[in-house]
């Protein structure tokens, strides 16, 4: 059996073959390098861009000052009429309007609040 492995490692085929593979492989590696790097700057560049304009926005400020002054309407007695009216219309909506609601408010204040604890 060894008679036969011998000759056909010392092969300049079997060599150049081996080289071949070996450089194909190296190749793919480094590629792969390149391409994690890539990745990585990409992804650094899309979260910079995101706390831009996260920082930029005033969607959460408009919500808060929406809600506070819809709070602060009941307290009025002059808008408690029309505060009433809007509540019995808000409690004949679709269940779906209010999900949607719901997820456009822990959308937009769940996320900043978990940013906030996580840092």
């Amino acid at each position: 059996m060894l008679n036969f492995i011998l000759p056909l490692i010392k092969n300049p085929i079997t060599s150049l073959i081996a080289d071949k593979t070996i450089g194909a492989i190296q190749h793919h590696l480094e590629v792969k390098k390149i391409e994690r790097v890539a990745e990585i700057e990409a992804a650094k560049t899309v979260q910079v861009q995101q706390i831009i304009s996260s920082e930029k926005s005033w969607k959460d400020e408009w919500l808060t000052v929406f809600t506070t002054i819809g709070l602060a309407a009941c307290f009025v007695p002059s808008l408690q009429p029309f505060m009433i009216k809007g509540f019995e219309i808000v409690k004949s909506a679709p269940t779906e309007l209010l999900y949607a609601v719901l997820v456009v408010y822990c959308g937009s204040f769940g996320l900043n609040v978990m940013d906030k604890f996580k840092k």
